[in-house]
């Protein structure tokens, strides 16, 4: 079992989001990172805090880059966002880390992007880093094009059902999360036991990074 998003460390291994406020501060040696500017506290000036998750993204103990993203609700201006994007982007290219995406009412664009990714990353022979968009709450139609497209989906406590039961039986890998929320990551494997109709322990193995796109690190 594994908490693929969390803002606590949890009582089970977990992927935690360290805030951009808190990157120099010491965590655990067991506890795993992930690292960025969520939309959200993207500013003009990002570039300044955008060094300081440079250096920590070298660590090893950070297993991704992000949370980060486009958000059309709320944040600076798209335009801001993207060019802080498109910088994780090219810092996990660069490290050989995965993306924690969030995405709100922007998928096209970063379905644009990722799709500018590939193509570059063909040109130099090699394959690009998973992106992984947490707390995935859209329709089965939208998982369905991300899936194509070789994005990987985590689910939280909110999700459209449709959604979970159309990436679990297509047999496309997906992760689970608490996000912010102060739960237990097992409530949220009993809950996605329950609307898939199959036992808990059946999800521990598959929804587990380490073994879909964290196997490389130790």
């Amino acid at each position: 079992m594994f908490n693929f998003h969390t803002y606590q460390i949890d009582e089970v291994p977990c992927l935690l989001n360290v805030d951009i406020a808190h990157v120099e501060e010491v965590y655990p040696a067991p506890v795993r990172l992930s690292v960025g500017i969520h939309p959200w506290h993207v500013t003009n000036d990002w570039q300044k805090t955008f060094t300081l998750v440079r250096a920590m993204a070298m660590k090893d103990s950070v297993w991704a880059i992000g949370e980060c993203g486009l958000d059309k609700v709320r944040g600076e201006a798209l335009s801001v966002q993207t060019e802080a994007f498109k910088a994780h982007v090219a810092l996990a290219e660069e490290v050989g880390k995965p993306m924690v995406i969030h995405c709100v009412r922007a998928y096209n664009e970063i379905l644009s992007l990722r799709e500018q990714l590939e193509k570059d990353c063909q040109q130099e022979g090699k394959q690009p880093q998973p992106w992984v968009i947490h707390g995935f709450r859209g329709k089965p139609q939208l998982a369905k094009q991300l899936m194509t497209k070789g994005f990987l989906l985590s689910f939280g406590h909110l999700y459209n059902v449709e959604s979970l039961r159309f990436v679990f039986t297509s047999g496309h890998p997906f992760f689970l999360e608490t996000d912010d929320l102060p739960l237990s990551v097992h409530q949220i494997y009993e809950q996605v036991a329950h609307h898939l109709c199959v036992d808990v322990s059946l999800l521990e193995n598959l929804c587990d990074p380490r073994y879909r796109i964290f196997q490389n690190f130790s």
